[in-house]
């Protein structure tokens, strides 16, 4: 039986489910209301829905309509007025019938079939992660030392994943990160933290400084979920056809969550990371969207998987301000504009963006928007796997509203300086501004000189 494509929408008195049948048999179609949830067949299409809200479940307050191979059926709301949350989160939504038993796959950890919502968990977005023994003699030039030891180290979302690379080295390629699977946490960031500053190009960095025509359109750009403030974001038959693939998609086990009797866990010990790696993610796409002022552009893929350090680099991020300074350095070292006006116009909106009245159709829809992206660009599939499924099915099906909203709170509320990344910005802003001087004053004296 094949899934229709569906759609859900809503207003004060009822829901209207829409359905893409163009092949079906409507002789033969069935719609049953039960317990909350919807039942459609009408061969070859087969529908099991968990209905948002409550509706009238008898046959009179339930209207059929069909246009041009789409049926729309109209149900009463039980209770007028009411808002019904979600209606974009259709793997959410959807009734899958899946045995109990997980299936081993290689290289990824046990799975979780027994998904279960986070509530109100209160985080610590701004806690100082343990300082790792030994720190200062680590060699942070290479993971030779580490791949001698052997010890196999998790990495993708909620590092669930391990060992891929090292059985099939050519899919790991756009991963800047040397011997992934050898090389822990700890050391991932100071190697990213090297690898920023070594690419780092202070001449690029003056030039978008004082050539403000270059950057104004980025900046004077506004990502969908401002410019629409109030509405829900527009997903294509693409990403409804997703939505309904990943469906069945079995998520990892995840992390604990964060506990107040021990705040200094280790960042791969409990969920902050996931969050953290989510707001990675949004935060190169938005910079992206930016610099391309929203038309498609073929190294989008490219951009965000160096800007995303989560990507490419496997980074598990312990805190809001790491980052932060993480995205920052990045967003001024990998994309065609590197302006650091630019960048607190990213981390503001990305703060809104998770505080929005419809916050996870929006992020839904960035994410779908970053598979799209990865899928089209050559060898980034891995991406994909590693995290992007994972991702699209955790934030319809556990991730929390209320952290969700918090964290971008955190987000917004923490004002970067220069002085907190590890690049020499205001000595080249300092020299900029001394060498625009010195040629303002010789244009003058060569005025006076031709006057006189």
């Amino acid at each position: 039986m094949l899934t229709p494509l569906f759609s859900l929408t809503q207003t004060d008195e009822e829901l209207t489910l829409k359905l893409h049948i163009p092949l079906a048999d409507l002789s033969n179609s069935e719609f049953l209301l039960e317990d909350g949830v919807a039942y459609f067949s009408a061969p070859p299409y087969y529908l099991r829905l968990e209905l948002p809200g409550s509706v009238v479940e008898d046959d009179d307050h339930i209207e059929f309509n069909l246009d041009a191979g789409d049926m729309f059926i109209s149900m009463k709301k039980k209770t007028p007025g009411e808002h019904f949350d979600d209606l974009d989160l259709l793997s959410k939504l959807m009734v899958n019938s899946q045995s109990s038993k997980s299936v081993s796959k290689p290289g990824i950890q046990e799975l979780d079939l027994n998904i279960t919502p986070e509530g109100e968990t209160e985080y610590d977005w701004f806690v100082e992660p343990p300082t790792a023994e030994h720190d200062d003699d680590d060699d942070v030039t290479s993971t030779e030392g580490d791949l001698e030891v052997g010890i196999k180290h998790p990495y993708g979302f909620a590092g669930s994943k391990n060992g891929l690379c090292g059985d099939k080295p050519e899919i790991c390629l756009p991963i800047d990160l040397p011997n992934p699977d050898f090389c822990p946490p700890e050391k991932r960031h100071k190697l990213q933290l090297q690898s920023v500053k070594d690419h780092f190009d202070p001449e690029h960095y003056i030039a978008d400084f004082c050539e403000t025509e270059a950057t104004a359109g980025a900046l004077s750009n506004f990502a969908p979920w401002l410019a629409e403030e109030g509405d829900r974001p527009t997903f294509t038959d693409d990403h409804r056809y997703r939505l309904t693939v990943l469906s069945t998609h079995p998520l990892p086990l995840l992390p604990p969550l964060p506990s107040p009797a021990d705040p200094t866990n280790h960042v791969e010990g409990t969920r902050t990371f996931v969050y953290l790696g989510l707001a990675d993610l949004l935060l190169a796409y938005t910079h992206d969207y930016y610099v391309r002022e929203g038309d498609d552009n073929s190294e989008s893929a490219w951009i965000i998987a160096k800007v995303a350090a989560t990507l490419s680099w496997l980074e598990f991020f312990p805190n809001v301000k790491i980052l932060l300074r993480s995205f920052y350095e990045r967003a001024l070292s990998y994309p065609l504009i590197r302006n650091w006006r630019l960048c607190r116009k990213v981390q503001a909106d990305v703060g809104a963006l998770f505080q929005h009245k419809h916050a996870k159709s929006w992020i839904l829809f960035v994410l779908l928007e970053i598979r799209r992206l990865l899928i089209d660009y050559t060898g980034y599939y891995i991406f994909v796997d590693l995290f992007l499924d994972d991702y699209i099915v955790w934030l319809q099906k556990s991730a929390s509203t209320y952290v969700l909203n918090h964290l971008g709170a955190a987000i917004e509320s923490l004002e970067m300086k220069k002085s907190d990344v590890n690049l020499p910005l205001q000595v080249l802003e300092d020299l900029s501004a001394e060498i625009l001087e010195s040629e303002k004053l010789t244009k003058n004296l060569g005025e006076i000189t031709l006057k006189s």
